[in-house]
């Protein structure tokens, strides 16, 4: 009686033990929370790519709308989405086309190429520039965290474009949302809040977050029916394990690959280095290697604003087929130029080469 007593106890136990780890489980996956405005949140599937973390409260990441004008060229004023005198005594004009621009991950739009970017979009053009800055909900290495704060600043930035809409009578099909990394996923994100509202004219891409993404449904990531026109420009898309940040998939209408979109020119990668440091905690050092090819989307687009030129990129079947000269580059297939300019005239795969430092456009 004593061995199968046993074993029957031990059954239990594991019965038990299983029941209480399936549970467990269950319960991170199944969780929720609800903001004002902007409603709730689960961790279920498919919104299981954060790990079963639950998003910060808006005032939390302290997500912040600055506009810049011609009229206000350096002083950004602050927008708010549920204040609608904040955008009736700005000097926002519904008739111009209006971009907006968010950073990735432990980045900012308060300095450095986000301020570039606006300047030169308003030296090209007559614009509303408004910059999205959520720098305090993606602090520190849990990355975790950032992925699940997109999907409330996406969905912030959904609610500051009705909110333009009705106060200011802007249209969504003249709104442009540019995003680098996870910035990307989140103008996904707000496309998708505006599908009950009107469709955005116009999302880019700047090298996509792969990780958490890459293999988890268009729920979560962006794709081709969060705008009428998505484009993405791939800089840095393989493996983790390779140290690269970016998505590999086509995930717009137009998809562009300069140089292969893997390693750019230029950008040295040490691998064995980049893994000792990632064991070691060393996020920032990694960053600062890794993200010379993740980052170099951004300088792409900018240049492309004002160039003369074109950076012209051709359909091919691969990179293989477009490096070696097999395949068409008369562009009598359609071909479109990457960048600012981009056109949803030409859909598809796109490859270019381009040069290893600035100027990087090749003629």
């Amino acid at each position: 009686m004593f061995f199968p007593m046993t074993n029957a106890i031990f059954l239990l136990f594991l019965t038990t033990v299983h029941g209480f780890w399936i549970s467990s489980v269950m319960k991170v996956f199944n969780r929720k929370v609800c903001y004002p405005h902007i409603g709730c949140f689960r961790s279920r599937p498919p919104f299981h790519n954060a790990k079963g973390i639950l998003p910060s409260s808006p005032d939390a990441i302290g997500i912040t709308f600055r506009l810049y004008t011609r009229k206000n060229h350096d002083q950004g004023q602050i927008l708010k989405p549920y204040q609608p005198q904040t955008i009736t005594s700005s000097s926002f004009v519904g008739s111009r086309r209006t971009i907006f621009i968010t950073h990735g991950f432990t980045d900012t739009v308060k300095s450095g190429w986000a301020l570039q970017m606006k300047d030169t979009l308003l030296n090209k053009d007559d614009l509303n520039v408004i910059t999205v800055d959520w720098s305090r909900g993606t602090r520190g290495i849990r990355y975790d965290k950032s992925t699940a704060n997109t999907r409330v600043v996406g969905a912030t930035v959904g609610k500051m474009v009705e909110a333009l809409t009705k106060n200011a009578g802007v249209s969504p099909s003249y709104v442009h949302l540019i995003g680098h990394s996870l910035g990307a996923q989140i103008m996904g994100y707000a496309g998708k809040e505006l599908r009950h509202f009107g469709q955005v004219g116009r999302i880019t891409g700047l090298d996509p977050a792969g990780l958490n993404f890459e293999r988890y449904s268009n729920e979560v990531k962006l794709d081709p029916s969060d705008a009428a026109f998505v484009d993405v420009i791939h800089t840095d898309g393989a493996s983790l394990w390779e140290m690269a940040f970016g998505i590999r998939i086509p995930n717009g209408h137009a998809d562009f690959y300069p140089n292969g979109g893997r390693n750019q020119p230029g950008c040295k990668r040490n691998w064995w280095d980049n893994i000792w440091n990632m064991f070691n905690g060393k996020i920032s050092v990694i960053a600062s290697s890794v993200g010379c090819s993740h980052s170099r989307a951004i300088h792409f687009f900018i240049e492309s604003i004002n160039t003369s030129c074109k950076f012209t990129a051709f359909p091919c079947k691969s990179y293989l087929t477009f490096y070696t000269g097999v395949c068409d580059n008369s562009c009598q297939q359609g071909c479109n130029r990457m960048g600012y300019h981009a056109s949803k005239a030409a859909t598809g795969i796109f490859y270019l080469k381009t040069n290893a430092a600035a100027p990087y456009c090749k003629n």
